[in-house]
């Protein structure tokens, strides 16, 4: 019997939940990338003292619970997708990752998580551009970006290092000792850190 097949015969249920794993109370998705920006992303910047206010870019069923995650902190989301809406957390915004100045000050975030966006929604290298421009635009000075990407055909955007060059610069993440993590998945995930310019 081919995989195909056998992965058929294995109920839709079961699948998913072993992709799932339960921890502090809530199930979270179970792959090496997401179980990383939880377990060691997220703490590493909630133990910085100058991460007060954090932008979220990006909603799914698998982030519902992230308003949890991020305890402590001034925590935003945005989604392009109004039905996102039902599963985001209470301070949300349904914008897209090139429209944040429509809804937030400048200089007003500490932090901004892009993660599963880039390659997902911003495809173009001129809508990469806009979106990268639009986060510096609301970090203030010295403020962090992380991007999560999947460096994989039909993903990868070209120039990409030329983009995030411009207004940002790159920056070891203490708690990773890198300026980028590439956790082992199939898909060719990888993080970069960031601080801006």
């Amino acid at each position: 019997m081919s995989p195909r097949t056998l992965k058929s015969l294995v109920p839709r249920s079961i699948r998913l939940r072993s992709k799932m794993r339960w921890k502090n109370g809530r199930w979270r998705l179970a792959t090496t990338d997401r179980v990383f920006l939880e377990d060691v992303i997220v703490p590493g910047f909630l133990a910085m003292d100058s991460i007060r206010r954090v932008l979220d870019i990006g909603v799914a069923w698998y982030t519902r619970t992230y308003p949890k995650l991020f305890r402590g902190v001034d925590y935003w989301t945005v989604d392009m997708d109004p039905d996102k809406q039902r599963i985001a957390g209470p301070q949300h915004h349904t914008v897209s990752a090139t429209g944040l100045t429509d809804v937030f000050e400048r200089e007003s975030f500490d932090l901004v998580v892009c993660n599963g966006v880039i390659g997902w929604g911003l495809n173009r290298p001129a809508d990469v551009e806009k979106g990268l421009d639009a986060c510096a635009d609301v970090l203030r000075s010295g403020g962090w970006l992380v991007v999560g990407w999947n460096d994989a055909d039909g993903h990868r955007v070209v120039g990409l290092d030329a983009l995030f060059d411009k207004r940002f610069r790159r920056e070891v993440f203490p708690p990773v000792g890198a300026d980028h993590y590439i956790p082992e998945t199939p898909y060719g995930h990888r993080f970069d850190f960031f601080v801006k310019r």
